[in-house]
């Protein structure tokens, strides 16, 4: 019926994300406790699979791998969903990886080596129109994230 309430997406949800040339699947970490709780416990990622940490102001930022059990990269991603840089975060570490600059709007991690196997380099674009129809799938105003 007209009224009845819809169903917002979860964190465990996966949303396809172009990322230069590849298609990602992407879990969005939008809220605070989602962003700090990130991979933590994951033992196994999919070839295709990751996550996409959402904010709404540009920052430095600066990520760690405490309790996280697989090495991951890190791109970090403009505004405009041009790449950045890309880092390698090694499992467990406890000393943080941050960006160079302080224009990151959001990062996206996936496993280690995924963004070299797949050519998606500094320069690259990741497809916001893809997170905007995530976000608004999570229950999320988009344009508080990618404006």
């Amino acid at each position: 019926s007209a009224n009845a309430p819809t169903t917002e997406l979860g964190i465990e949800t996966r949303f396809p994300v172009r990322m230069g040339q590849v298609l990602g699947q992407l879990r969005i970490a939008a809220t605070d406790l989602e962003k700090a709780r990130g991979l933590m416990g994951t033992t196994k990622l999919s070839e295709e699979e990751g996550m996409a940490f959402m904010y709404d102001t540009e920052s430095q930022m600066r990520f760690w791998m405490k309790d996280t059990p697989l090495d991951l990269d890190i791109a970090f991603i403009a505004r405009d969903g041009t790449v950045l840089e890309i880092r390698t975060m090694t499992a467990g570490d406890t000393e943080t990886t941050a960006s160079t600059t302080d224009q990151v709007r959001f990062a996206i991690e996936m496993r280690s080596g995924w963004f070299r196997d797949f050519g998606v380099k500094p320069g690259e674009k990741i497809n916001v129109d893809d997170m905007r129809a995530a976000l608004k799938a999570r229950g999320f105003d988009s344009k508080r994230f990618i404006p």
